[in-house]
């Protein structure tokens, strides 16, 4: 496979190739044109300064002309714009709209209100542990990973508990729909089905809503006004699917991409039970190492350069976050996964002005959900072979079979 096959092809991903196709890519030709099989093409962006770069400057890299998803191909242009809500949903507005919008979903995620919540957060853990079979043969992915944090952020949302199991297989067609495994239709018509669900189940739910004076993240957006006027029905919807489908896919994938390395780390994971103190670097570093978002996209408003290169007006711009969290010019012995690293410099949850809202959140959530795996089992070994998605926007786990051996008290 070509270059560009490989940065084109979601199953490329799935195999962790790429992190040395990264490292080659970064000294041979970090500001890359590749070409895409919707004729277009793009520049792919693979040094951590770069990245960050275009993450600070977002009126000149917009995330809001065309999106920010990494779309390459015709048919999921296609349903991108109508899908994402490009223009609509907050991650997908350029400034100074953007930070109109962002304050209107802000307060619930802020330290103040994390901190009030830490508790309530704690028990929702808690309970999804309580669930576990007790010969302990699970998947800490889909028993575990992807529950947690959908309880957490439907719970914050005041969504009925009834309803997440749901949302969880709605949020797995619009974010995975390139992986086989989650699809109805093609890719394209398994994204978009998963977002209109999503889109029509948040409409409904603000709209009962409006008028109401509770504080969640859905009743802040159907009551809302920017500029003195109320957000439209499809702004309100569209934002209220992108803070479940953050708070969704950031947690789960670094959860389980670290327990996977505290695993392939024995030494670590000593670490970590010996001083618990370390769970909140140790958090940081799961989000380094496993890289919950492959890729974002964002277009080029004027002529600019970047990296040596002549960047035209119109032209896209791919961010590989992987290779930026890999970089040797920021992190020293980045392929050694370090819980007591610092500073940990990763763009994990981006930068500049969309930098994400939930990432204290989901360091939170790690943290608690962490702290509930130790304290419950001596031990967790791997069962099976481990998959990962297919995909070249998020990364991480989908199945990662163990089996977990319960703490036996002493007297």
């Amino acid at each position: 496979m070509t270059v560009d096959d490989q940065l084109n092809d979601p199953a490329f991903f799935a195999t962790g190739e790429h992190y040395r196709l990264f490292d080659t890519m970064r000294v041979k030709d970090p500001v890359y044109w590749t070409h895409s099989p919707d004729g277009r093409g793009y520049w792919s962006v693979f040094r951590h300064a770069d990245v960050k770069t275009i993450l600070n400057e977002p009126t000149l890299y917009s995330s809001e002309r065309e999106g920010v998803a990494p779309v390459v191909d015709v048919e999921m242009a296609a349903i991108v714009r109508e899908a994402w809500g490009v223009g609509k949903n907050v991650a997908m507005i350029d400034p100074p709209r953007h930070t109109e919008f962002r304050k209107v979903i802000a307060a619930p995620f802020l330290p103040k209100a994390l901190a009030d919540g830490e508790a309530r957060t704690k028990i929702l853990i808690g309970e999804i542990f309580d669930q576990l079979p007790k010969h302990g043969e699970i998947d800490l992915v889909t028993d575990l990973a992807v529950r947690i944090p959908m309880a957490v952020i439907c719970d914050i949302m005041n969504i009925p508990s009834t309803d997440w199991d749901e949302m969880l297989d709605w949020g797995k067609m619009a974010i995975g729909g390139t992986d086989p495994e989650y699809q109805q239709g093609t890719a394209a018509e398994t994204i978009s089905r998963g977002f209109r669900l999503l889109y029509d189940y948040s409409d409904r739910r603000a709209s009962e809503r409006r008028g109401c004076p509770f504080s969640d993240p859905l009743s802040l957006l159907a009551n809302a006004r920017v500029k003195d006027q109320p957000l439209t029905p499809a702004e309100v919807a569209h934002n209220a699917v992108q803070v479940i489908l953050a708070g969704f896919e950031t947690t789960r994938n670094a959860f389980s991409g670290g327990v996977l390395a505290l695993l392939e780390h024995p030494e670590q994971m000593a670490l970590l039970r010996e001083d618990r103190k370390l769970l909140r670097l140790a958090a940081e570093e799961f989000v380094r190492w496993s890289d919950p978002v492959i890729s974002l996209m964002r277009t080029v408003t004027a002529d600019t350069e970047l990296g040596d290169k002549q960047i035209r007006e119109g032209e896209r711009v791919m961010l590989w976050f992987p290779s930026a969290n890999r970089d040797e010019a920021v992190f020293d012995r980045p392929y050694d996964f370090d819980i007591t690293r610092h500073p940990n410099l990763h763009l994990g949850f981006g930068a500049g002005p969309h930098f994400c809202l939930g990432g204290p959140l989901a360091k939170l959530e790690i943290r608690l959900a962490m702290e509930e795996l130790l304290e419950r089992y001596d031990g967790i070994e791997i069962t099976g072979p481990v998959l990962r998605v297919q995909s070249t926007f998020v990364g991480g786990l989908k199945h990662l079979p163990v089996r977990l051996k319960p703490h036996v008290a002493t007297h």
